[in-house]
């Protein structure tokens, strides 16, 4: 497998590295104002998807004048440089260390169905600090298992495999997912996994911010099929090192027909819980990807 992998990847592994050990090696307490630095070059010299994230809250927040969304967007941009910089980060920190990023927690709805081994399905989007909460878990004691996309490069996907199972998640991937995240509710693990990306020709449109938006069902199918419980995730960010995490439970439906329409009411529960969140705290929201690239058939 050595041989196969590109000079491009090993180069972009190697930059990869570089900052991981940079990052490892400054005090916590230089991480925003490093944040800053790329948040400053990322919205106003790259311009990186600056353009998607103004369109997004264009779209999100209609109501609100430029101005707001142009202060919005930028401090999305801070938020999830912060955000990047703890996740490397974190792997430098101990369980105690975690523990006293965590503000407040209230997680024991989902402690308990996973202790008596129903365990219990957690969606979550790309809002505060997710791996925060997932890793304040295994901190708790609780197994879990986390769906990871793969990253192009095999190195960098290897190391962020190893990160991850460092802080005791078992890894599944996107193929296959649904049969590997039944096996592991079924073994009393809490499953985690993002929600809010367009799903393409693949997903159910529900509701969100008002526009029809392609949503991912894995998280629905699963709870009806194994009749684990469902909760929205979120770690809010209320300091520079401190988060709120809160379960909170999605309507029981998984006595109900298995049916593409109670799959959509799921699916759309889920997403209006998320879009509430966000409404709070839109900086704290991922507004860079393309969350409304795929329009419902009708619209043609």
């Amino acid at each position: 497998m050595a041989s196969s992998i590109s000079f491009q990847h090993r180069a972009e592994f190697q930059g990869f590295h570089l900052v991981e050990k940079l990052v490892g090696s400054l005090p916590d307490s230089t991480l925003p104002a490093a944040a800053r630095l790329f948040a400053f070059l990322a919205f106003h010299v790259l311009r990186i998807r600056r353009k998607v994230a103004l369109d997004n809250l264009g779209l999100a927040f209609p109501e609100k004048p430029s101005k707001w969304r142009k202060r919005t967007a930028y401090s999305s941009y801070l938020h999830f440089s912060l955000v990047i910089l703890e996740f490397m980060k974190m792997q430098k920190w101990s369980k105690r260390h975690l523990e006293e990023r965590v503000y407040r927690a209230r997680i024991e709805n989902v402690v308990r169905p996973v202790k008596n081994d129903r365990g219990a399905i957690v969606v979550s989007g790309h809002y505060g600090n997710w791996e925060v909460a997932v890793n304040y878990f295994y901190v708790r004691g609780i197994r879990s298992a986390v769906i990871q996309q793969r990253q192009k490069n095999v190195l960098v996907n290897k190391r962020m495999k190893e990160w991850r199972e460092n802080w005791g998640l078992q890894i599944i991937y996107p193929r296959g997912a649904v049969q590997n995240c039944e096996k592991a509710l079924r073994a009393g693990r809490m499953i985690a996994l993002l929600g809010d990306q367009d799903a393409g020709d693949r997903g159910i449109f529900v509701s969100f911010f008002n526009r029809p938006s392609s949503t991912h069902t894995g998280a629905a199918i699963l709870h009806m099929k194994t009749a684990a419980p469902l909760f929205l995730g979120l770690s809010t960010r209320v300091g520079i090192y401190q988060f709120d995490v809160d379960m909170i439970p999605v309507k029981d439906r998984s006595g109900q027909v298995f049916s593409r329409d109670n799959l959509q009411i799921l699916t759309a529960d889920l997403m209006r819980l998320l879009e509430r969140a966000i409404r709070k705290h839109p900086q704290q929201y991922f507004w860079m990807h393309r969350r409304w690239k795929t329009s419902p058939p009708d619209s043609h």
